[in-house]
């Protein structure tokens, strides 16, 4: 029997770019400070001759988790969808270079690459300008048996479900997943993607879900209620493992009625927060699959967490292996 690899991930396949900005400079370009806009590739071109591009890093938000477990020298395999071009052969080189399995390889024949414009302030609030591009043409015939099953757990990008092929390629890889007995988790992605699909993702969740990953503004989303507390104890009634980031304050692991309180490690400086949600997943799922306690898991998703917003992008630049 073969070895269980640790990590399936399905999400948007992109890069993330990176831009150095003010919030008026954010907000004159009708974007949501703070938040992920979807935009068209002219927009993303605008922008793009706009602005000076600092640095190119592989993003997309399950991308970054699952590079993150293979710096603590986990392993998996990640299902996107990405073209032949300069941004795929990029984000190719990047993820494979890493480690992980990228068994679709290059499936989009016309659609470019997905690429997030990312806005830096000097507070480290960072303002997504999200070009999907040839992510949105993921869907069920992309998810084969030989490539989702044989893993421990699989981590899926809730995202997708703004896009109908997308929730088809989700649900067949759920179905898959769980007859291969794996542990199913979902990150809850941002406020306002719950806002558009509460009600489905409250079946999902029920219905399939093991682990959710949410902040305190997604988590009170789920919970229609703008009181932490209150969505604490919704998340409670779930009777799954429910993992709530709160930025400085650390993070809480609900399981069941137990909460377990973990202290966020400190930074000397935060210099950009992308990507600290989705480093704390990779910090917490890779611990899970090693069959450590949920209390170490969480402690390893605030080691991931902490390393990520000490400089820009969502890649580590130490081996998050060496920190634990």
């Amino acid at each position: 029997m073969k070895t269980k690899l640790d990590i399936i991930g399905i999400g948007n396949a992109m890069v993330d770019a990176i831009v150095s900005a003010t919030q008026e400079e954010v907000e004159k370009n009708g974007l949501i400070r703070d938040s992920m806009n979807l935009i068209d590739e002219d927009q993303k071109e605008f922008l793009h001759r706009s602005y000076t591009v600092q640095e190119m890093i592989g993003g997309g938000s399950v991308g970054n988790t699952m590079f993150g477990i293979t710096s603590f020298e986990g392993n998996g395999s990640f299902i996107g969808k990405i073209k032949d071009d300069a941004i795929g052969q990029f984000l190719m080189e990047d993820m494979t270079g890493g480690g992980l399995k990228f068994p679709l390889g290059y499936t989009s024949s016309t659609t470019p690459t997905g690429c997030c414009t990312l806005f830096v302030e000097k507070d480290g609030t960072r303002t997504m300008a999200t070009f999907l591009g040839a992510g949105t043409l993921i869907g069920p015939e992309d998810i084969k048996k030989e490539d989702v099953t044989n893993h421990r757990i699989a981590y899926l990008e809730g995202y997708l479900w703004d896009n109908k092929n997308a929730k088809k390629a989700m649900k067949k890889m759920i179905d898959l997943c769980k007859a291969d007995q794996q542990q199913i988790a979902l990150t809850l992605s941002d406020q306002f993607c719950i806002d558009r699909h509460r009600e489905s993702f409250k079946q999902l969740i029920e219905n399939d879900v093991d682990i959710i990953f949410s902040n305190g503004d997604e988590i009170c989303s789920m919970a229609e209620t703008s009181n932490i507390d209150k969505a604490i104890t919704y998340a409670k009634s779930l009777g799954i493992i429910a993992v709530i980031t709160i930025g400085e304050e650390g993070s809480l692991i609900i399981h069941n009625d137990a909460v377990i309180e973990i202290a966020a490690k400190p930074v000397s400086k935060v210099v950009d927060v992308t990507g600290a949600g989705d480093l704390y997943a990779a910090g917490f799922l890779f611990g899970l699959a090693k069959g450590k306690s949920l209390e170490e898991c969480g402690q390893y998703g605030s080691i991931a967490s902490a390393e990520i917003i000490s400089h820009f992008g969502a890649r580590p630049e130490v081996k998050l292996s060496t920190l634990i």
